[in-house]
């Protein structure tokens, strides 16, 4: 009972000093702005579909009856090889999710390893039952499948909350069994031995009771997998899984009710395996909380990484020349930051195995009807990253910010530092552009029904992609970056979560939208022009390719002009006032 009174104690003035510091920092007229923006998204897209009356009609996700008796199985089957996860990889040790001050104030104090357990486990499962609960009662999660969303909700953190339970009863295992001698290989050597064991039992029942269907006849292809995994050793090894998915799966609020009891069972069983350990998780627990503090704050500071430090010296993408243009060094520095992956050796690597791979699928019958299908995704995913990939490589571009100093320190002008810092991130999202537009040209050009993609035509395309996609790329940059210089404490401000946060992205999301539309309209009236133009006394391949090269033309024009003005901008910009 003490244990419980701390932790609604911690949990408590926790919450309230959050809440307190986010009402206070409403007083800067930037986390206002973005709250009632935020606030006006989460009414217009959430809360009204919550205040508005249940619609009825069809339940559209609902599924069939002979469906029923294979999907429970089958994702009873998913749901065992997660659980496998948790035995056969891990290797780090057994550790508690708690911060740094947590670690500091309550290892030291006379709480015992159950109690801190207690802590820990009931934090993350009140953490999650709210998460779970408002979202299903927000969107209405549920009323398609037969019951209502809190039923819905209950089933979902059941499931959830299990799983998490199992991943931290089983680190505590992995832990016994190293303090017991046991090391990694050998027990995911004995865990791969007993899945072996039940995969040959399994199979050997099948064969003996089950005999397989033909493979067109799909009604018997599902009552041939439900009878499988419905009987003998399947059975009784995905017994517990379906009993804690079955309310999830449940057609009616009878049913539910029904399979609620053996789910809870499953809960209370993971809840006691994990509290009864005593295994020592101190020290693991205090290094998980130093790592995610400092991981914490380099989100806040935008210096986030996907990779850890490199345990040697980089090779650089190509050789340095002592004398050359400027903006040049930005572009070898950032290659060699970003890591061995953006080399061009590896870009030609890549292209080579698309081109075997679009060969090899147009050599087979089945793999020519996936040549279609497929060049199409990556020609929508090539499109994609032109208007998203921007605002996802230009990390770099706020670290701008931090280094400013020194940068102006150097015997450079301001253009040059705009368009070194620049030139990185293009590079890397044109060079991505590049391997998906080849990608789906060598595709589509194979498919059934490509003979319209000429080889004149593939040619003009190849140019006008070459030509354009820097220069896009480059515009598309300098709208985020224009506004990173002109509101540096918003961009500040706008690292870290809330309500206010969320609405700042998305004045800024729709401020770079528009921008961009504006910006790309000389380009696009130009190259229609000159596109209809050649079109009366040429063919396609000619007129794309002057159609292009004028686009190119008042594209660089305007990336000039904004590396100019951000340039000029730099060499005003007084670090030591204008980031407070």
């Amino acid at each position: 009972m003490n244990t419980v009174r701390a932790l609604l104690y911690l949990e408590a003035t926790s919450l309230t000093g959050m809440l307190r510091q986010r009402l206070k920092r409403l007083r800067q007229p930037k986390y206002l702005v973005g709250a009632i923006a935020g606030a006006a998204y989460m009414y217009w897209f959430v809360f009204r579909h919550m205040l508005a009356a249940p619609r009825t009609g069809a339940r559209f996700m609902a599924m069939p009856a002979e469906l029923t008796g294979v999907i429970l199985p089958l994702a009873a089957l998913a749901l065992l090889l997660v659980l496998l996860y948790a035995w056969l990889f891990p290797s780090d040790r057994a550790a508690l999710r708690f911060s740094e001050a947590e670690t500091a104030f309550l290892f030291p104090a006379p709480i015992s390893r159950t109690g801190l357990i207690h802590i820990s486990v009931l934090r993350a499962q009140l953490v999650l039952f709210v998460s779970v609960f408002l979202l299903s009662l927000l969107l209405r999660r549920g009323h398609a499948v037969g019951i209502g969303p809190l039923q819905y909700a209950t089933a979902l953190w059941l499931i959830i909350a299990t799983l998490r339970l199992h991943f931290l009863g089983a680190s505590f295992m992995r832990e016994r069994l190293l303090d017991l001698g046991l090391p990694p290989l050998a027990r995911r050597a004995v865990v791969v031995a007993i899945v072996a064991a039940l995969a040959v039992a399994c199979i050997a029942w099948a064969r003996a009771h089950a005999p397989p269907p033909a493979m067109a006849d799909g009604r018997a292809l599902a009552r041939y997998v439900a009878d499988t995994l419905g009987g003998g050793p399947a059975a009784a090894v995905l017994a517990p899984l379906r009993w804690l998915l079955a309310p999830l799966f449940a057609v009616d609020t009878a049913a539910f009710l029904r399979a609620l009891p053996a789910a809870l069972a499953l809960l209370v069983a993971h809840y006691a395996w994990v509290v009864r350990a005593q295994v020592s998780f101190e020290e693991a627990s205090i290094a998980l909380a130093r790592k995610r503090a400092e991981t914490l704050g380099a989100m806040r500071e935008g210096r986030m990484r996907l990779r850890g430090a490199p345990k040697r010296a980089r090779r650089a993408a190509f050789e340095l020349s002592p004398q050359g243009p400027a903006a040049t060094a930005f572009l070898w520095k950032g290659l060699i930051a970003a890591g061995p992956f953006w080399r061009p050796r590896n870009a030609l690597i890549a292209a080579v195995l698309v081109f075997v791979a679009s060969t090899w699928l147009a050599g087979s019958p089945f793999g020519a009807t996936l040549l279609q299908p497929f060049g199409y995704l990556f020609l929508g995913i090539a499109a994609w990253s032109a208007f998203v990939g921007p605002m996802l490589v230009q990390g770099g571009l706020r670290q701008t910010l931090d280094h400013l100093d020194v940068l102006r320190a150097m015997p450079l002008r301001g253009w040059q530092i705009a368009l070194g810092q620049l030139l990185t991130p293009i590079a890397m999202l044109v060079a991505a552009q590049w391997l998906l537009l080849f990608a789906a040209a060598c595709l589509l050009w194979r498919a059934p029904g490509g003979g319209w993609l000429t080889p004149g035509l593939v040619a003009s395309a190849g140019v006008a992609v070459v030509l354009l996609a820097p220069l896009v790329c480059a515009l598309m940059l300098c709208v985020p970056f224009a506004g990173l210089l002109l509101f540096p404490g918003w961009s500040s401000g706008g690292r870290g979560g809330g309500i206010d946060v969320m609405g700042q992205r998305l004045i800024f999301g729709g401020v770079y939208l528009l921008a961009l539309a504006v910006s790309l309209v000389p380009a696009s009236i130009v190259a229609g022009a000159l596109l209809f133009a050649v079109r009366l006394v040429a063919e396609w391949p000619l007129a794309i390719v002057v159609a292009a090269v004028g686009a190119t033309a008042v594209l660089a024009a305007e990336v000039a002009l904004l590396v100019r003005w951000l340039g000029a901008r730099i060499e005003r910009f007084d670090v030591s006032t204008e980031l407070r």
